[in-house]
């Protein structure tokens, strides 16, 4: 495997990770250590995979024990769980789930309002 299909496979993760999850950095290991736990649990051993191949391409003779199949596998497998992301769904997923903890809340004050007035016999 070439050092420029190395660099090509890691700079579409690279992007893909700045795309899908926002995360900002010069080199992939930098993006894939800011997006942290926003990514895909499927997804971070093989992008672990890709920022070691691409360390490995710097060095010609570590180019030559790289194994393309095992990269380009990660890469597969990479862009397969990046790309189902949505982030518009993620968003409105986690404001759905804060307008349900903020109603829960509520009621759960309301309901110990009711019974400290019952308990004190204002009620």
């Amino acid at each position: 495997m070439e050092k420029i299909v190395v660099d090509q496979l890691t700079d579409r993760i690279f992007v893909l990770l700045g795309e899908k999850l926002g995360a900002r950095g010069k080199t992939l290991e930098a993006r894939f250590r800011k997006a942290g736990r926003l990514v895909p649990k499927r997804a971070r051993d093989p992008i672990k995979v890709l920022i070691e191949a691409q360390r490995m391409a710097e060095d010609p003779n570590m180019l030559l024990r790289l194994d393309p199949e095992a990269v380009s596998y990660a890469y597969d497998q990479a862009v397969n769980a990046l790309g189902e992301l949505d982030r518009a769904a993620e968003k409105s997923r986690k404001r759905f789930n804060m307008a349900a903890l903020i109603s829960l809340q509520v009621i759960l004050i309301a309901v110990a309002f009711i019974a400290v007035m019952r308990w004190r016999g204002f009620m």
